[in-house]
């Protein structure tokens, strides 16, 4: 495959959103816990519940950009390969 490390380089920023996923909800839980007042407490576990998703959808849609653009590559290439076989008149 042509495009082999740009695929690679796309699973692991898959990979690593899940890992921010796991370690931003631990870390807003706990960071919740600890808080002294109710209303800090409610403010650090959804602030960092926020911040978290933002970074994992930011995370998840560079992995399907990339995805995208080597799709499109296959796609395109197909299309000039066949564009090349057709006889002309």
């Amino acid at each position: 495959m042509k495009y082999q490390s740009l695929i690679l380089i796309s699973s692991c920023t898959r990979i690593l959103a899940w890992v921010v996923m796991a370690i931003g909800v631990l870390s807003s839980i706990y960071l919740g816990i600890i808080a002294t007042t109710l209303p800090t407490s409610i403010g650090f576990l959804l602030g960092g519940l926020l911040v978290t998703a933002i970074f994992i959808l930011m995370l998840l849609a560079t992995a399907k950009f990339i995805h995208l653009f080597v799709d499109m590559q296959k796609d395109l290439s197909e299309i000039a390969g066949a564009l090349k076989r057709e006889p002309k008149d």
